[in-house]
């Protein structure tokens, strides 16, 4: 599947990269004396759903990934905690967005957040970079800045004002930048660098469940509820703004298609990624539309629980972003 051929790709990447070097080559896999990267489950990047672990090969061992606890209220007044991704958790929430059930996030605590910094201290990293979700959607920024005031490395947190694989592919950047031996702030700036060129379109069936995790604006979901529109959304400015009213879903996603398109024309390395919440099979339709214009295979990745609450079931997206001139 493309996601295979994309983690392959990426490794090859780094790999090139490194041969490109002048002088000593750095060793890969060493960590003493290395920036790790941190970023939270937003960041759409595949995992195991067993443990939680990244799935991007080498390129992943220095990357960690803090979760984002969901709650499913299945009645009043009793709620179910998922602090970590779980074979339960995959199980329950399809369900409970089915039913309509609310859904609601809660960003991870300092205390979650602390520890991962000090084991990447106790690893022999010489620094952190945290790149996590927009703060405007998120309190996962904040808890990140207070959770470095007391690590016990240099930390750097940097808000991406991005979500899903616009957030992914920085964290990407970060990590092959780091994994060649860069500096924290040439971290830092790859990181930025590569979320401040993305652009994230997506399409969802209703808005109910962003109007419920206070997403949006309440007024936007009741027009789109009684128009029956099926909005065209886009993450702008570290926010979700409506782009386009559709009438069916079908148009709205033609529709992002068509803006995934222009973006990708206007870019010489693009990279692109498909998101979906429960519709594997579009998003591979969708993959197969856009390969022509990415610099790497196309993924298609299943959003992950933090994301699916608030998107719903049958969310589609597409983030495109300017990978590194000359390493497509």
């Amino acid at each position: 599947m493309d996601t295979e051929k994309w983690v392959q790709a990426l490794e090859a990447e780094l790999l090139a990269r490194r041969s490109a070097l002048t002088g000593r080559k750095p060793v890969l896999r060493r960590a003493r004396g290395r920036v790790a990267v941190v970023s939270d489950a937003g960041c759409a990047l595949p995992v195991s759903p067993a443990t939680g672990k990244l799935q991007l090969g080498i390129l992943g061992e220095h990357i960690e990934v803090v979760p984002i606890p969901v709650m499913i209220d299945s009645a009043p007044q009793q709620g179910q905690m998922y602090p970590e991704p779980s074979p339960e958790l995959a199980r329950d929430l399809p369900l409970a967005l089915a039913q309509g059930l609310p859904v609601r996030t809660s960003r991870p605590s300092p205390g979650r957040i602390a520890e991962t910094y000090s084991r990447l201290h106790h690893q022999g990293f010489s620094g952190v970079v945290s790149i996590h979700l927009s703060a405007k959607l998120s309190g996962t920024v904040d808890a990140a800045r207070l959770a470095a005031q007391g690590a016990p490395l240099p930390v750097t947190v940097v808000d991406s004002r991005q979500a899903g694989l616009g957030l992914g592919h920085a964290v990407i950047e970060a990590a092959m930048t780091a994994r060649l031996g860069r500096s924290l702030p040439e971290v830092v700036q790859a990181a930025e660098a590569a979320a401040a060129s993305s652009r994230s379109v997506f399409a969802v069936p209703s808005l109910e469940q962003l109007r419920r995790g206070g997403r949006i604006n309440r007024l936007v979901s009741i027009l789109g509820s009684v128009m029956r529109v099926r909005p065209l959304l886009e993450l702008r400015e570290g926010e979700i703004v409506l782009l386009e009213r559709a009438h069916t879903m079908a148009r709205a996603v033609a529709r992002m298609v068509e803006t995934a398109i222009e973006q990708a024309e206007s870019l010489e390395s693009p990279r692109l990624g498909v998101q979906c919440c429960g519709n594997p099979d579009q998003g591979a339709e969708l993959a197969d539309q856009l390969r022509v214009l990415s610099s790497h295979p196309v993924p298609v990745i299943e959003l992950p629980p933090g994301l699916a609450a608030h998107l719903g079931l049958g969310a589609v997206g597409i983030s495109i972003t300017e990978g590194p001139v000359g390493t497509g």
